[in-house]
């Protein structure tokens, strides 16, 4: 009986070795994705300052001026865009609410936060100077 308890544990051991060796590409995964998105947001955060990126009213992140949006900065607004579009379908999804109200109510909350001087654009597509 000892024997056979012995011989659980030591499975049960290595299984979770196994588990956790398993997970650390996963880890790996989302540290990656974490510094992406970090990155993408100071990319857009830059581009707000000059001017060259906006707040929407409908919740993304939108291009003022498109002559000076580098490759960078198109790539930066179009992931930091598409993980607001998971955030805005999860949130319809858990309130019932259409993903254009869910975004739309995001920007609403985030308004106040625009700093002075900063670019957004109103629901008629006019870009406006805060």
């Amino acid at each position: 009986m000892k024997a056979m308890s012995r011989n659980l544990m030591i499975a049960a051991a290595l299984t979770g070795g196994a588990l956790a060796v398993a997970a650390l590409p996963a880890a790996a995964h989302a540290i990656a994705q974490a510094a992406s998105a970090n990155a993408a947001k100071a990319t857009v955060d830059a581009a707000k300052a000059q001017g060259i990126v906006g707040e929407a009213a409908d919740g993304y992140v939108a291009i003022r001026l498109e002559a000076q949006a580098t490759a960078e900065i198109r790539a930066a607004v179009a992931q930091m865009n598409a993980g607001r579009a998971q955030l805005y379908a999860q949130a319809a999804q858990r309130t019932g609410v259409q993903t254009a109200a869910a975004g739309a109510a995001s920007f609403n909350e985030r308004f106040g936060d625009i700093p002075a001087g900063q670019w957004w654009r109103d629901t008629s597509g006019a870009w406006q100077r805060k």
